[in-house]
This record gives structure tokens, sequence and C-alpha cells, in this order.
């Protein structure tokens, strides 16, 4: 059985993880099934979104694979980290729009996981937590930089300080979701959002997801130049042409990511 599930929907991938035995847990071979899927989708016209998910009804993903994870070398430990925040490089760095549609429970390597996504919807029975601190350790994956730029330094810390969990609705008033759906309805809702993004510019998205994640952080002078470095060419493509002759036509645009 594969550890990763691959379908269409439309335009958007959506990948499952696929191990409910084990809370779908990261272990080094599906964290690289995923990477492979995503960094194939780049090139790919067809795929406007990715859609990553969990298999069954206990977990989005549970985090690494302890099992695998402790019977490993420190330096064996280290590289499985580092293979880790290359994965959710990826996500973060893909010109698509990466959605994950979240159930149950949301921990550690998963939390970081749903973190590199652009956009995160929450079934009512979500879970979130960061367990690592009480395992000697500390979230190693990029939560320690993605998770203050989305909740703030405090509130950060109080997660990580105490490895409290928190439910959808608390995840919600802090800003890491963007909604939050009953159990049946999540994929529906992140199928709902795909064809909502399907609607705009491939290469507007992939420009101000560009501009977004690099310049929130930069000084004002520094991100203004890079929004400007990453806006101008867009105005000599088809696809912005078609946008504004679409416009003056009252019709959809048919854009060709060119």
């Amino acid at each position: 059985m594969a550890d990763l599930l691959c379908e269409r929907a439309s335009s958007a991938l959506i990948l499952t993880l696929n191990r409910p035995q084990v809370m779908n847990a990261l272990s080094s071979e599906l964290a690289a099934d995923i990477q492979k899927a995503v960094e194939n989708a780049r090139d790919d016209p067809g795929v406007r979104t990715i859609i990553l998910t969990g298999a069954g009804d206990r977990a989005f993903c549970a985090g690494m694979d302890l099992k695998q994870r402790s019977a490993l070398t420190p330096d064996q430990k280290w590289a499985q980290s580092r293979a880790g925040w290359h994965l959710y490089q990826s996500l973060m760095e893909s010109p698509k729009a990466v959605i994950a549609a979240i159930g149950g429970w949301c921990l550690g390597g998963g939390f970081e996981l749903a973190l590199a996504c652009d956009l995160r919807y929450a079934a009512d029975d979500a879970r979130f937590g960061w367990p690592e601190m009480t395992l000697g350790a500390y979230p190693g994956g990029g939560a320690a930089i993605l998770l203050p730029r989305l909740v703030g330094r405090a509130r950060a810390k109080e997660l990580f300080f105490t490895a409290r969990r928190i439910g959808a609705e608390e995840a919600l008033t802090m800003g890491l979701v963007q909604r939050v759906v009953p159990r049946e309805k999540l994929m529906d809702c992140a199928l709902e959002v795909a064809r909502s993004i399907e609607a705009t510019s491939p290469l507007g998205l992939a420009a101000v997801k560009r501009s977004v994640n690099e310049g929130a952080d930069l000084p004002m002078d520094d991100a203004a130049t890079l929004d400007q470095r990453l806006r101008r060419p867009l105005e000599a493509t088809h696809d912005y042409e078609e946008g504004i002759k679409a416009h003056f036509e009252k019709r959809k645009p048919v854009f060709r990511g060119n």
C-alpha cells in the first residue's frame, strides 16, 4: 500500500498521507515522496493547487515517525531533520498554492508541514500541538521560525514551552487556520478554495506568494523593491493582456501561464 496517495480533482493535486495505522506519521520515505510530488507539480501547467490531507479519521499527521527515528544515530537524526526542512521549503517555494486540509491530530512535524502550506482549513475535530519539548527536543523543522510570524512571539513561546494542545476554534482565533468546518465538509471546503484559485492568474499567484513570503520580514524599501521586481514582468505576458481583454469583454479570462 502506497504511503502517499496522489489524485487529481480538476486542477487540484490531492496528496493524502496514507499511514493511518500510525496516524500518518512522517517517515523518511513518506517525506521524500511528498517532496517529489510537490517538485513534479512545479512545472505541470495542469496543476494550480496542491491539497495536503491525511487518511483515516484520527490524524492529519502526528509528526515524525518516532519508531523509525529512535533507531537512527544522532547524525542520521540530523540528516532526517534537514530533509524535513527541505520538504517544508519546497512547499513554501512552490509557485502553486498549497492548501492543508486538517482533520484530527496535527502534531510536531505534522504541524510544521501544515505551517509550510499557504492556507490551512481545519475540521472541527482538529487538534494541534508541539510534543517535542516533552521528548527532550524542540520543533527543529522550521516551526520556531514560522509560528511566531503567524501568531506572535509570546503565543508561539507559550505553545512551545508548555506543549499545550489546542483545538480548532482556538487555532482559528490565533490565525493558525483560515476556517473551521464540520469534518464531513473538510475536503469540500479545500476544493472550493482550489476552484476559486483556479480562476486566477497562475503567474500572478506565483509572484504574489513570493512577495508575501519573502517581503514580509524585509525593511519597507527592500520589500517594495522586491515587489516591483516581481510585478514588472507580468505586464509583458499573454495572461496580463488576456485578463484586461476579458474584463472589457465581460467574460472569464483563459489564462495560459505565460
